[in-house]
């Protein structure tokens, strides 16, 4: 931006090439116009976006879930780590066409040690089973007191369900029945560990059927 004083020109007002003139403050002002250059739109871009989109749209389907397991990660909000943790996670096609790999999904990432839980499905009676094996106090890793959840995700329905399943000392079988309108065959599951308080999680483990 520059000042000048010109008897020819008075009080200017108008664009000139890619110029401003404009006149206040009894001063007549150039201003240079500021032009925006345009990235070239690369196909990493375009696979970048694509893992973005579908991950954002996935996040706020388990938001209540990841605001558990991401809590007190990183400068960021929990969605924002759920993002980012997760873009191996998404394949994309050659039209940028993006799906998930859900064995590869992470629901909570932290510090504190994974739990040790195993799944059963009963077809007839359309029920899960979930064991929880007792695990021993490690020194700000693991707390008997730590509370233990599985997680069900239904891929089709975008639906997710979150089950406690009690503490980590402490064994126990919780039995939980799956929701009329689910298919098991789109069932995703998953378990992590927080402390007693919340403030602190482990990293999810993706569980299979047995």
């Amino acid at each position: 931006m520059a000042e000048f004083n010109s008897y020819l020109l008075g009080k200017a007002s108008k664009s000139v090439g890619n110029v401003t003139l404009f006149y206040t403050r009894a001063k007549n002002i150039a201003r240079a116009k500021i032009f925006r250059r345009k990235d070239t739109v690369t196909p990493e871009i375009l696979t970048q976006r694509a893992k973005l989109g579908i991950l954002s749209k996935e996040g706020r389907r388990m938001l209540p879930v990841i605001r558990k397991g991401f809590v007190g990660v990183g400068k960021g909000s929990p969605s924002n780590a759920f993002v980012q943790l997760n873009m191996d996670a998404v394949e994309v096609d050659g039209d940028y066409n993006a799906t998930i790999d859900y064995p590869q999904l992470r629901v909570a990432s932290g510090i504190q040690i994974t739990p040790k839980v195993t799944a059963t499905f009963d077809a007839e009676g359309q029920q899960y089973s979930f064991v929880v094996e007792a695990q021993d106090e490690e020194e700000g890793f693991a707390l008997t007191d730590d509370k233990v959840y599985a997680v069900l995700y239904e891929s089709e329905l975008k639906r997710t369900r979150m089950v406690d399943l009690g503490t980590r000392g402490g064994a126990a079988t919780q039995p939980y029945s799956l929701p009329e309108d689910w298919d098991a065959a789109n069932v995703h599951l998953y378990a992590f560990a927080t402390t007693a308080n919340g403030r602190e999680a482990s990293d999810s483990v993706y569980l299979t059927v047995g």
